[in-house]
């Protein structure tokens, strides 16, 4: 199911400089307010953490917004990265109305982010934790 949510071209473009050029640690989406399209909400310099990424969302999800997002995880010590995709719906502070419109208008996103390696949703703080983000990227399933 599609809710008709258009994802903004720089989307695209700026998931692309990161997937080629590693020119960001995360970038974060977001529904625009009038809910017309999907938009970045900001993007993390190479030198941001994990910990700064998941800063952003849980300030999102205190303010009763969901979010997407994409991290550049290096989940084993310089060996391996991977393309982790999130969308992030708060149980506790999300309403069931965006839960449903982001849930809805994911696929169109994803259509568009080609090469994420591993996906996750993630509805409170402990989906969030760095061991959840490792076991998933070392998991040979989806």
């Amino acid at each position: 199911m599609s809710s008709g949510i258009q994802v903004k071209e720089e989307c695209k473009t700026t998931f692309e400089e990161m997937k080629i050029k590693k020119n960001y640690s995360y970038i974060i989406y977001k529904i625009s307010g009038d809910k017309s399209s999907i938009e970045i909400d900001c993007v993390g310099g190479k030198e941001e953490t994990y910990d700064d990424f998941t800063e952003k969302l849980k300030a999102a999800g205190r303010n009763e917004e969901g979010r997407y997002g994409v991290f550049d995880a290096n989940y084993s010590e310089g060996k391996s990265n991977k393309l982790v995709f999130l969308m992030w719906l708060p149980d506790n502070t999300v309403g069931i109305k965006q839960k449903m419109l982001y849930t809805s208008s994911k696929k169109a996103l994803r259509d568009k982010l080609v090469g994420i390696a591993k996906e996750l949703q993630c509805n409170d703080d402990d989906d969030l934790a760095w061991s959840q983000i490792v076991e998933k990227c070392q998991s040979k399933y989806d």
